[in-house]
């Protein structure tokens, strides 16, 4: 039952007449509209002839809108009564505790305040991954239950579309880090050396680093941006309404989009990141391309390219959960939404690089 309001008269006093529900539970929007037409009248009636569904909360939250006003319950039944003359009864001049905690005290509740926030959002992220790992499970099970069309779409908006920018910024990034290597080792004598040194950087770090940074700037926030606000416009409660899993429609799809691209851009910001070095060799030691690429060959071991191909899953995994998860967390109004979005950019840059520390000391430690 929807809360709804009747304007019956306006002047010269305003007659406004109640019907649905009027709960704690009463969305925002409900309200500033009460509110907004209570707020410039000076006498005003409130007729309950249609016998709305009220609570304590929101006739506490009538009294003060009424509040310096004149104004008249019309046909309240025996419980709208009672409480409005509980709530009238209540004492209005309160005495004000001008007590002011100590700088100590206020300091350890911020921390123990958020402590609390920080293991709660974590138990909240385990279950939703938990979740997440579920509904992709019942899908490998039952491939009917891959929205493949979603997944498709997915791919061309968090992959192709962002080609341009990934691989501008991997010749960029590359290409500097390149050159700073290649003059260190020209001041030693030994050029040629930089060709396996940067060749290996980009293959197992930068490459695959780089690119997961990017694609944090620009799918979490997507993620968090699109979910957050289906949020905001309910639309996500009407899915459950018709008994759709949000993650089986939502979450699903997005994150295996991203677990797909990230090999597959790996590999292109790899190539370019190796062009960029080889342009940067030359252009500063004067090393050809051809003694570029038979030092590439020689030097540079395949399973350098390979630990950059398997890191890209898991940094796929890592925005799109963190993405999604931020998404739904979005409540309230947009205010919620850009914070969700900007926490879904950092925390994915951190949990990016939590998973290449994991693998840069698994790998060392294993000699690969």
């Amino acid at each position: 039952m929807m809360s709804r309001f009747k304007i019956l008269q306006s002047t010269p006093t305003l007659r406004l007449a109640l019907s649905g529900e009027w709960l704690y539970t009463t969305s925002k929007k409900d309200l500033r509209s009460l509110r907004a037409a209570v707020r410039d009248a000076t006498e005003v009636e409130i007729d309950f002839s249609a016998q709305p569904i009220v609570d304590f909360a929101f006739c506490a939250f009538l009294l003060s809108l009424l509040k310096d006003k004149s104004y008249t319950f019309l046909n309240p039944n025996a419980h709208i009564q009672e409480i409005f003359a509980t709530l009238e009864q209540y004492p209005p001049n309160l005495p004000i505790d001008t007590h002011k905690p100590s700088a100590l005290f206020t300091f350890f509740r911020d921390i123990g305040l958020w402590v609390a926030d920080f293991f709660q959002s974590m138990m909240d992220f385990l279950h939703f991954f938990g979740m997440s790992l579920y509904y992709l499970g019942l899908s490998v099970l039952h491939p009917r239950r891959f929205k493949i069309a979603s997944i498709f779409y997915h791919i061309s908006e968090s992959g192709l579309k962002s080609l341009p920018v990934v691989l501008t910024t991997s010749f960029i990034v590359s290409y500097a880090i390149a050159l700073q290597g290649v003059i260190q080792l020209d001041k030693m004598g030994v050029p040629i050396m930089s060709v396996e040194i940067v060749a290996k950087l980009c293959l197992r770090e930068l490459g695959p680093f780089v690119l997961a940074l990017v694609i944090a700037g620009r799918s979490a926030s997507s993620f968090s941006a699109q979910i957050g606000v289906m949020n905001l416009n309910e639309e996500n409660d009407a899915l459950k309404t018709m008994g759709f899993s949000v993650i089986d429609f939502l979450v699903t799809p997005r994150i295996l989009a991203l677990i797909i691209t990230m090999p597959l851009l790996v590999f292109l910001s790899d190539v370019v990141s190796l062009l960029a070095g080889m342009l940067a060799t030359n252009v500063q030691a004067g090393v050809s391309f051809t003694q570029y690429w038979e030092r590439f060959y020689e030097y540079v071991d395949i399973t350098h390219f390979w630990v950059g191909i398997v890191k890209a899953p898991f940094f796929g995994l890592a925005i799109g959960l963190v993405g999604c998860f931020r998404g739904l967390k979005v409540q309230g109004d947009t205010e919620s939404l850009g914070r969700q979005t900007t926490l879904s950019v950092v925390n994915a840059i951190f949990w990016i690089i939590v998973i290449n520390a994991i693998f840069s000391f698994f790998t060392t430690t294993l000699g690969i």
